[in-house]
């Protein structure tokens, strides 16, 4: 029996880096599963945009509209997933709500919302795909962690806390066959996608 194809999940805005690593990884053959990081139209629209290019390339492929800081909704993403292509092998969380905010004027409001889409997110998508990983015996979780000068305190600190939270999460579940990464830095699209692809080629 041949190997089963491989299955990436991305969850994100629909930008320019998304569209690249699920083009790059569905040229490598992998299905795709996206989902969106709001319920917004836009973010409807782009992933559905890069849904259809990934069907004009061959794989099996669909789009789900989300509102990533629920962890109810995660959890039935990640379920849908599972149900669908009965498998995962890399996940993508994508997770970028940017904000400027003087230091002087950052309100606990803001705060707590940067937190929220920022830390909080990526970590009920790590967190609800990388338990099913370990049933699974094993996969890979990539988490973008941006660097943007200008950046608030808050965004800098939910992108500081997602090394600690890969490397947490690499130190609990790598005895079984699970890793989680934060890519640090500016990414620029092909990069990524590179990195995406090459992830996704050590869990064969």
């Amino acid at each position: 029996m041949s190997e089963r194809e491989r299955v990436v999940a991305i969850m994100g805005a629909g930008t320019d880096q998304d569209r690249a690593i699920a083009v790059a990884c569905a040229e490598a053959g992998a299905r795709i599963a996206l989902g969106t990081l709001d319920r917004s139209q836009q973010q409807e629209y782009a992933v559905n945009s890069i849904a259809n290019e990934i069907w004009s390339i061959g794989p099996e492929q669909f789009a789900t509209v989300l509102d990533a800081t629920d962890a109810a909704d995660v959890e039935a993403f990640a379920a849908q997933v599972w149900d669908r292509f009965g498998a995962c092998d890399l996940l993508v969380a994508n997770h970028d709500t940017f904000t400027e905010a003087p230091l002087d004027e950052l309100s606990p409001d803001e705060w707590e919302a940067t937190i929220r889409a920022n830390l909080n997110a990526p970590f009920f998508a790590a967190h609800a795909f990388g338990r099913r990983l370990t049933e699974q015996g094993g996969g890979r979780v990539l988490l973008i962690a941006h660097e943007r000068p200008g950046g608030d305190a808050a965004y800098a600190a939910a992108k500081a806390g997602l090394e600690g939270l890969a490397r947490a999460m690499t130190e609990g579940w790598s005895h079984m066959g699970v890793f989680v990464e934060a890519l640090a830095g500016v990414q620029d699209p092909d990069g990524l996608a590179r990195t995406a692809v090459e992830r996704l080629a050590r869990t064969r």
